[in-house]
């Protein structure tokens, strides 16, 4: 299994990727899924992404979706958010 801290997501602060910057996307990401994505898993997402205090617990199947819908933002957040996945496997 693999988890994502969205309250406590580092961004990194610029290509050379040598910084970052902890940032709270949790309501912004989830919002942007649910308004953005169709289908149960997206909803389910945004909820569990949103409503979380903790590090979000994802199955492949979820991971696959996200890093899918992620694809069409910046390769900024692209790469953050690949450096955040931890593997707890």
């Amino acid at each position: 299994m693999k988890t994502i801290d969205f309250r406590h997501f580092k961004m990194f602060t610029d290509i050379s990727q040598t910084g970052t910057t902890e940032t709270d996307v949790s309501k912004e990401f989830a919002d942007t899924i649910y308004k953005n994505a169709n289908g149960i898993v997206a909803h389910d997402l945004a909820l569990r992404i949103y409503r979380t205090t903790e590090p979000l617990t994802l199955t492949e199947e979820e991971l696959a979706f996200l890093k899918s819908f992620i694809a069409g933002t910046t390769p900024l957040f692209q790469d953050s958010f690949s450096n955040n996945i931890v593997d707890n496997g």
